[in-house]
């Protein structure tokens, strides 16, 4: 997080002092509030700093059960985050429900060494197919908890931004009553 330096000029009564710009070191270097690095920048005291969405990360503790990660994660590969994890739009669209076809009974005289190693093969893809489809439904309920229980730490975290905003519009309101406009 950047963090901010202030320069301060005297209020309009000349006593009470209030920050006029604020220094900004977009550098994530060490986070002290004393960097020395030539990265700073000068902003409005009204300007917030962007933000990237995909870097706040939110404070929470999130323990999925270790059977439902072993059962999202392919076997021999890093297991599944569902902090990191991204779906593209495309796999998480709904899949049309497709009426199986009527099943041809093979005569028995046809089946040949060709007819078992079609079947053969077309079962292990079924069966690959099947194991793809249950992880990715895996993954997506994995992730799908983790953001429910971020979302909903996030709107605590909403409610109580907005409780401190309604009070320090309130001080602000008693403060202009007393001294004027600012």
């Amino acid at each position: 997080m950047p963090h901010l330096g202030r320069w301060w000029a005297a209020g309009p009564h000349g006593g009470a002092r209030r920050p006029r710009l604020a220094q900004v070191c977009w550098r994530r270097c060490c986070g002290s509030g004393r960097c020395r690095s030539a990265t700073w920048s000068l902003t409005s005291r009204d300007t917030p700093s962007p933000v990237d969405p995909d870097t706040v990360e939110v404070l929470m503790t999130f323990e999925p059960d270790p059977a439902d990660l072993a059962l999202s994660s392919i076997p021999g590969h890093e297991t599944f985050d569902p902090r990191r994890h991204r779906f593209s739009e495309e796999e998480l669209k709904p899949q049309p429900i497709m009426k199986k076809a009527r099943k041809i009974q093979v005569p028995e005289e046809q089946k040949d060494e060709k007819y078992w190693s079609r079947r053969y093969k077309n079962n292990e893809a079924a069966k690959r197919s099947r194991d793809a489809r249950r992880l990715k439904e895996n993954q997506i309920s994995v992730r799908a908890a983790f953001l429910e229980k971020e979302n909903a730490l996030l709107r605590q975290e909403v409610v109580a931004v907005r409780q401190e905003l309604s009070h320090y519009r309130a001080v602000l309101s008693r403060y202009q009553a007393q001294h004027g406009a600012l």
